[in-house]
């Protein structure tokens, strides 16, 4: 799906993978968080305002991101947005002072009080609300996607860039304890050149009560989760963290994907139930990946490294590590790295960037790559063929 801005698609491409190329996402932005939040209760002594924020859609996945805002002390809620009027008056009882009430995000963009923007909507909305968000002035965190497909993540990308505002792409599970350690060992080169990662994700189906979107012409309501049109692919929506985790490891842009797929389980959806592929990167890294959302016992999340010297696996949490001809062993997380919750981690950051005015390490030009990732294996599973970096091109 290219771009339709042929003039400047070059340009943007260039500056994502300049960006992605360069980051270092585990020791000088990720784990600088907890360095962040020092900075931060600094510049609160000396007098200096929480970022005021307005929030847009409060469903479920909303609580972690108020669990989050609502103890910090370098942002301070100022107005909340969803169709649901309830949701709203639910969430202002909990804050120490009420927060504005929008049932259009529009008018919530507009609030003079609003200095940065929190978009936790369906994905199809991301893009259209963070444009909006940005041509207002306004910094940006946003749910991931970006964006549902490859074209608006590029306008995206072009939008943020030109207007100067700061914007985080909400990929926390970088954040983690786990994937912080297992950067750690990669970068450290104790397993060696990292070679392939083998990575399975079997859950079970999304959740029920998630938001029914209306079908304008035959006024069916569907969960959005399961519609390409409001969520792009499974994979985007689902396995857009493990795809980040592999892009902050491998430290590459993907060369060719092949993919397969489908709903092969439940019988009331678009989007994937199941779906397996094998990518190649530019540094000649490989991936195996595949994932299901009808597991009966919960979910299992099993991401192995295998580099030229040991190999390192995450399992649900659990590390093991083995080097050389050495079996796997447990392998403890380092004590400095923090135990704060993940999205706790990821807003200390960005509150911290948005008051440097520093990119945020989660920017649209790094959350690309995640993003190609799942893009590629849509474009493989729906045009059967083996997609390559020219169809980025």
């Amino acid at each position: 799906m290219p771009c339709p801005h042929k003039g400047c698609e070059a340009d943007v491409l260039e500056s994502a993978l300049g960006a992605y190329m360069k980051t270092d996402l585990s020791r000088r932005e990720i784990m600088a968080a907890g360095l962040a939040s020092l900075g931060a209760a600094a510049l609160d002594a000396q007098g200096a305002k929480p970022v005021q924020v307005g929030i847009i859609g409060l469903g479920n996945r909303s609580r972690s991101h108020l669990g989050a805002l609502k103890p910090s002390p370098d942002g301070r809620i100022v107005a909340l947005c969803d169709l649901d009027s309830t949701r709203i008056e639910n969430v202002n009882r909990g804050l120490a002072s009420k927060a504005e009430a929008y049932t259009d995000y529009r008018e919530l963009i507009k609030d003079k009080n609003v200095g940065a923007v929190v978009i936790v909507t369906p994905g199809y909305l991301h893009h259209e609300m963070a444009i909006a968000a940005l041509r207002a002035g306004k910094d940006v965190l946003m749910e991931k996607p970006m964006a549902t497909n490859y074209a608006d993540a590029l306008d995206l990308i072009r939008e943020a860039k030109r207007s100067g505002r700061i914007v985080a792409v909400g990929m926390q599970k970088l954040y983690a304890r786990p994937e912080t350690q297992m950067r750690r060992v990669v970068e450290s080169g104790q397993i060696g050149v990292l070679r392939f990662i083998n990575y399975q994700e079997y859950r079970g189906d999304w959740f029920q009560g998630t938001w029914k979107y209306t079908d304008p012409a035959g006024g069916r309501k569907t969960s959005w989760r399961l519609l390409n049109k409001t969520a792009g692919s499974s994979e985007l929506e689902f396995s857009i963290h493990a795809f980040a985790t592999i892009a902050s490891l491998v430290k590459s842009p993907l060369a060719r994907l092949s993919a397969s797929g489908g709903v092969v389980h439940y019988k009331d959806r678009e989007t994937r139930d199941l779906s397996s592929f094998i990518a190649d990167f530019e540094n000649g890294s490989r991936l195996n990946y595949s994932f299901s959302c009808f597991a009966p016992y919960g979910t299992i999340s099993a991401c192995l490294a295998l580099g030229d010297k040991g190999l390192l696996k995450n399992e649900n949490g659990q590390l093991m590590f083995a080097s050389g001809s050495g079996r796997p062993a447990p392998l403890k997380i380092d004590a400095d790295i923090s135990t704060d919750s993940a999205e706790t981690q990821m807003y200390r950051e960005f509150f911290q960037n948005v008051r440097d005015r520093k990119p945020s390490p989660l920017r649209p030009e790094i959350a690309l790559e995640p993003a190609k990732i799942a893009y590629a294996a849509e474009m493989s599973i729906a045009e059967r063929r083996i997609v390559t970096a020219r169809d980025f091109a």
